[in-house]
């Protein structure tokens, strides 16, 4: 989202800035974390509700951008309606980092005795 800010900030006269653009705004609709959470962090006793629950969370907030960004765009401009996306994006970023496991090589068997026993996200999956 900063790039595709700067680009438009900086105006996308040529086909490189464009493609840039174009490039930029797929990869903030096409990001396959999400997607990746709902289904492996989620234990194996109840992950259907947990998956319709991370679901809904999803599109619910990508209904809060569609419903925000013709306001934005209006309201500050084209490169200015990407900042207030942009600082979500690291904000979330940041809480990935932190608190994220990584899940490499672990069986989703583990994976949910963890979750079931109870430990903390950033301690999931971590050699005991």
């Amino acid at each position: 989202m900063c790039s595709l800010g700067f680009l438009l900030h900086a105006g996308v006269a040529g086909l490189t800035a464009q493609v840039l653009a174009v490039a930029s705004l797929l990869l903030f609709i096409a990001g396959p974390l999400v997607w990746i959470l709902c289904s492996e962090i989620q234990p194996q006793q109840g992950r259907d509700f947990g998956i319709a629950v991370s679901t809904l969370v999803n599109w619910v907030t990508n209904m809060a951008v569609a419903a925000t960004f013709l306001s934005l765009l209006s309201t500050v401009g084209e490169a200015n309606t990407f900042v207030p996306y942009a600082i979500l994006n690291v904000v979330f970023g940041i809480v990935v980092f932190f608190y994220v496991p990584e899940t490499r090589g672990v069986s989703l068997e583990k994976l949910g005795n963890d979750l079931m026993a109870g430990k903390r996200l950033r301690d999931l999956c971590k050699a005991n």
